[in-house]
Order: C-alpha cells, then sequence, then structure tokens
C-alpha cells in the first residue's frame, strides 16, 4: 500500500487491530508506529511479531498468506476445467464440455459382472473345500480303521504261527516215538 500523507506520523495499524479482535485475550492498548511519511508502509508482521506475543496466531499466518489469493484465483478454473470438464466460477458448462462418463459406466458395469462372477465362484468352491474336508475326515477314520484291522490280522498271524509250530512240534515228537517203538518192536519179531 501507499502511504498516506494525510495521515500522522503516529497512527495504530490495521493488522495490530485486526490480530486484537481475533484473540482471545484482553485487548492491548494499540500499538501506535512511527511512521515517516515518504516511505512505503509495509504490512509485514515481522517487527509487530517483536512486539506481540512469540506464538503465531490463525490471523498472523492467514494475513501471511494474502499474498497467494491472486494466483490461485488464477490457478483455480484451470484446475476446474482439467480435473472435472466444468468451470464452477463461471457457470455450468455447456454440453459439449461435459465428460463423457459412458467408458467409465461400461468398465464399472464390467466390474459388477466379474465381482458377480467371483461370488458365484466362490460360492462354488467354498461347497467343494468343504466337500473336500468331509471325505478327508472319512478318509482319515477309514485308514484308522484300516489300521485296527491290520493290528488285529498282525496278532492273527502271530498266534496262528505260534499253533503252527507247537503243532510242528508235536508231530516231530509222535514221529520221534513211533520210529522209536517201531525201532525197539523189529528185534523182537525176528
Amino acid at each position: 500500500m501507499l502511504d498516506n500523507p494525510c495521515m500522522g506520523k503516529a497512527q495504530v495499524s490495521e493488522i495490530d487491530r485486526l490480530i486484537e479482535l481475533a484473540s482471545d485475550e484482553k485487548p492491548r492498548q494499540a500499538v501506535v508506529t512511527e511512521m515517516p511519511l515518504h516511505s512505503n508502509r509495509s504490512l509485514s508482521l515481522q517487527d509487530k511479531e517483536d512486539q506481540k506475543d512469540p506464538k503465531p496466531s490463525m490471523w498472523r499466518v492467514l494475513l501471511q498468506l494474502r499474498v497467494l489469493l491472486p494466483y490461485l484465483a488464477r490457478v483455480l478454473p484451470l484446475l476446474e476445467r482439467g480435473v472435472l470438464g466444468t468451470n464452477v466460477l463461471s457457470g455450468p458448462a455447456p454440453a459439449q464440455h461435459r465428460l463423457d462418463t459412458t467408458h467409465f459406466d461400461e468398465g464399472l458395469a464390467g466390474l459388477e459382472d466379474a465381482h458377480k462372477d467371483l461370488t458365484v465362484q466362490l460360492k462354488n468352491q467354498s461347497s467343494e473345500i468343504k466337500f473336500l474336508q468331509e471325505q478327508i475326515g472319512w478318509l482319515g477314520k477309514s485308514i484308522e480303521n484300516h489300521a485296527l484291522r491290520q493290528e488285529e490280522i498282525a496278532h492273527s498271524i502271530a498266534s496262528l504261527r505260534k499253533m503252527v509250530l507247537i503243532s510242528a512240534l508235536i508231530g516231530l515228537v509222535l514221529l520221534a516215538s513211533l520210529i522209536a517203538i517201531e525201532m525197539l518192536r523189529l528185534p523182537f519179531l525176528r
């Protein structure tokens, strides 16, 4: 801003007044700054921060960002046209500038169909998995039953083997005794 020569040498800073109104603290006395008549007025807060408390308030930060407002005003319509295809500041866009969303709608419909197919496949696979789990349970039980039967058969074979050995020994003893009797009987018969 340019300096107003009509104003006196001492005046209350407008920025300080805004900060004072926005703060929660009790109002302080107005800060009077001495400004030369022909110098440029600076809206910088550096000098005023030295006089105020060291922590920045919301108004101080906003006042420092006010320099960016003209640039944002120029960039916002460009961003809107680029992203949305419309210009909110200039009103509704003509029909020829609207985005063609049919491709996205078709893609979305394709995704929904694929999602339905995947859901059906998931249900089918989960039922197949349950069936396989039941079969695995049945196979486990049958393996246990088969192992028990094999143990029974092995026990039966072992007992049969003992019986065969015992009967073979008995048969040999009888055969040996029969031979011995025959041998003893032969000398008497002559």
